[in-house]
């Protein structure tokens, strides 16, 4: 898409929201003069917008835009199962992920849809429907909610909650957070990870693009590469690297066994991300920054941040430990410590 397309949208969406209902008709016809399909997206966004206002915080109009600049909605109308596609609003080298309608109960829902080759996996079916149902008994304020599994001959499909938000890798674009925020949201993210461990799973795909944050709040979401750990169960080797390079743990980055300190390592990274606004191994998504990751250990945050409290530098450097053993050895540590780092505030 481009850019400068996707920023007049933004820009005339956010001005056309802070008018009176009566006032915005007369506003896009002057705005947009002749140009009638951009008219025509902001339309479309309000639409949302006004689909959305009755349960949800704020319109995630960057997504719903791109994917109406872009053209690229391939099953928008579609129907799966119950669930009418309305908007292509995000796509990986795994899924595709639409906003949609579910036409029973009335509400906005994202759709994650699988590509079609997995069908021909019957083993990667069953992980796939596993791993789902585990990620289904999450029920915690700051996890996205599973809703629903199915599938349409090879089609398979996730149903989640619409999040409505910014994700923090796009607030991070625009530079580091404050300490205070950094904090409070680390301790969102941690209370959400300690409990998902407790219910024995564990993400392994943590980083800034997989939290949404919301007003008042933030939610951690995709757990398409998550494990489910019984009590007890020894660790087990990661999976031909699965993960995003440049927040991977080392033994993660190996295929070697992983365990819930994997996250804790993943924690590191993005808050050290948080508190200096830079990239704790840079070049991330290449080779490189697999080696980096593995070999170099990030500038030190006073280089940076010198007035961050040397506690918060003491945690997150123990959770960037290179050797699991000498990491934070379970979430609840990293609780205890976060909360020390806050009353020094």
């Amino acid at each position: 898409m481009n850019p400068d397309r996707m920023q007049r949208i933004e820009s005339l969406y956010g001005e056309t929201l802070a008018l009176p209902d009566g006032e915005r008709k007369a506003f896009l016809d002057r705005a947009c003069g002749d140009d009638r399909e951009l008219k025509q997206e902001l339309e479309s966004l309000l639409a949302y917008q006004e689909q959305a206002e009755s349960y949800m915080d704020r319109p995630a109009f960057h997504q719903v835009a791109q994917s109406l600049a872009d053209g690229t909605g391939v099953l928008v109308d579609r129907m799966l199962g119950r669930y009418q596609l309305l908007s292509l609003v995000g796509r990986g080298g795994t899924a595709s992920v639409y906003c949609a309608v579910d036409t029973r109960l009335n509400r906005l829902v994202a759709v994650k849809v699988l590509p079609a080759f997995i069908a021909s996996d019957r083993e990667r079916i069953e992980r796939f429907e596993n791993e789902a149902r585990a990620v289904a008994v999450l029920n915690h304020p700051h996890i996205c909610t599973l809703h629903d599994i199915g599938n349409e001959g090879e089609m398979y499909y996730l149903v989640f909650e619409y999040l409505v938000g910014e994700p923090l890798s796009d607030r991070l674009s625009r530079g580091a957070l404050p300490l205070s925020d950094t904090l409070d949201y680390a301790t969102q993210i941690v209370g959400a990870l300690a409990y998902a461990h407790d219910q024995g799973i564990i993400h392994l795909d943590l980083k800034p693009s997989n939290i949404m944050l919301m007003r008042n709040t933030l939610k951690l979401f995709d757990f398409g590469i998550a494990e489910l750990r019984y009590p007890d169960a020894p660790a087990s080797p990661s999976v031909a690297a699965a993960g995003t390079p440049g927040y991977m743990s080392p033994e993660q980055m190996e295929s070697k066994e992983t365990d819930f300190r994997t996250d804790v390592f993943a924690l590191g990274v993005v808050m050290y991300e948080m508190i200096t606004g830079r990239f704790a191994f840079p070049s991330r998504g290449s080779l490189e920054a697999a080696v980096l990751n593995l070999k170099e250990c990030p500038p030190p945050i006073s280089k940076y941040q010198p007035d961050v409290p040397h506690e918060v530098e003491v945690l997150i450097s123990r959770c960037l430990a290179r050797n699991p053993s000498e990491r934070w050895q379970s979430m609840s540590e990293v609780q205890g410590q976060l909360r020390c780092c806050k009353s020094g505030l």
